[in-house]
């Protein structure tokens, strides 16, 4: 056994230097190109200004990627069924688009944009079906679908998915093979800006510079289609836009991320950051959010999370925690988070630079040694540590 664990430490630690040394003769070429190339658009270093509303929720030509971000938690409602007779189900959703900027991206050693001068837009949508005990995902991307872009709005279009934002409302559509949602969300809480200005340098060097506001409670109605089968669902959700810049030869490979609604009316988003070496502590933070949309700021000391199971893919044999015990003792707050159904892992169906978790949870402890119960979403990024998935990295990064 221990002849096997050490070859294999050796094995793991030759393709690790491989890999580095690709990725280096990748960059070393992207940098030439970039040379010999010079791009006739500046992109957006992300830089601290004042952020203004509405203006901060719209895209940007030149922001090398940003991203507008929807979780929910609905139900059906049983007294205005659109198909009659369906028995009442439990939903939590997923619905993201993101921007990119093709100067910000390469492929092998050429930049992107010497392929596509626009930028463009790509779709995650998933939805898990608590009742049933199933989940589903779709994928789309403006590189192979037509998509619009309204820069002096929100007003986004890719294919069968839009967004966009009028007089305080979000709507959002999207009409896949068996997958119809068609949402209204509704702010009932004010705009979050974390980091005191909602502006951050997360992780340096080199610097990830980034813009992060929330609208951590949304009511929500519409409608939701499950093959031919329509209801009519309302619930709470919540909303992230985040721009950022998008360095390359990063150490920064993934995160762990919760977002939590309490049944008492309070939010807590919460992130720690993932490099090659693994977690580290030193780059974490959280906001949480009381009834009346006041803030109190959370440093690395002040949150312990502790993962207290883990799930294996069986599509991918990646290994993610599965739940969560969370303290904040400043708070006077303990809970723990358990996802709702086990297999809630995207990307896994596609030729993706990796798979990641991203799923709805409940919530249940203690706030001020009073129960406490709520809902929540966790993304779990940069457990994907298969072979194919580091070379596709490599090479795009």
């Amino acid at each position: 056994m221990f002849h096997f664990n050490h070859m294999h430490k050796r094995i793991s630690h030759l393709e690790d230097q491989i890999l580095h040394k690709l990725e280096l003769t990748e960059l070393n070429a992207y940098k030439k190109n970039i040379l010999k190339n010079p791009q006739s658009i500046t992109l957006d270093p992300i830089t601290k200004k004042p952020l203004q509303i509405p203006h901060i929720l719209y895209p940007q030509p030149t922001v090398p990627i940003e991203w507008w971000y929807f979780t929910g938690h609905l139900h059906a409602n049983t007294k205005r069924k659109i198909t009659p007779n369906l028995t009442p189900k439990q939903l939590g959703f997923e619905f993201c688009l993101f921007k990119f900027h093709p100067q910000a991206l390469r492929l092998l050693s050429l930049p992107l944009s010497t392929l596509r001068k626009e930028p463009f837009l790509v779709s995650h949508f998933a939805l898990t079906n608590e009742t049933e005990k199933s989940y589903s995902y779709t994928i789309d991307s403006g590189l192979t679908s037509k998509q619009k872009i309204k820069y002096n709005q929100l007003n986004l279009n890719l294919h069968n998915s839009s967004l966009t934002f009028k007089n305080n409302q979000f709507k959002i559509k999207t009409k896949n093979k068996d997958l119809h949602l068609n949402l209204t969300l509704t702010p009932t809480k004010k705009i979050i800006k974390h980091f005191r200005s909602g502006f951050a340098i997360m992780y340096s060097p080199p610097e990830h510079r980034t813009y992060y506001v929330t609208y951590p409670r949304l009511k929500t109605t519409g409608s939701i289609t499950i093959n031919n089968q329509t209801y009519s669902v309302e619930g709470q959700s919540w909303f992230d836009h985040q721009k950022m810049n998008f360095p390359h030869n990063s150490p920064l490979q993934g995160w762990d991320w919760f977002s939590i609604q309490f049944d008492n009316n309070t939010e807590l988003m919460l992130f720690r950051l993932r490099t090659k070496k693994g977690l580290t502590t030193h780059h974490l933070g959280g906001t949480f959010i009381d009834k009346n949309s006041n803030q109190i700021y959370l440093s690395p000391k002040e949150m312990h999370i502790t993962p207290l199971t883990h799930w294996t893919s069986p599509h991918t044999k990646i290994i993610y925690p599965s739940s969560w015990e969370i303290k904040i003792p400043k708070l006077k707050l303990i809970f723990q988070v358990t996802p709702t159904i086990p297999d809630q892992e995207l990307g896994h169906k596609n030729l993706n630079p990796l798979s990641y978790w991203e799923g709805s949870c409940n919530v249940i402890g203690k706030f001020i040694n009073k129960p406490i119960t709520g809902q929540s979403y966790v993304e779990l990024v940069g457990y994907d540590h298969r072979l194919k998935t580091k070379i596709i990295q490599a090479l795009t990064k």
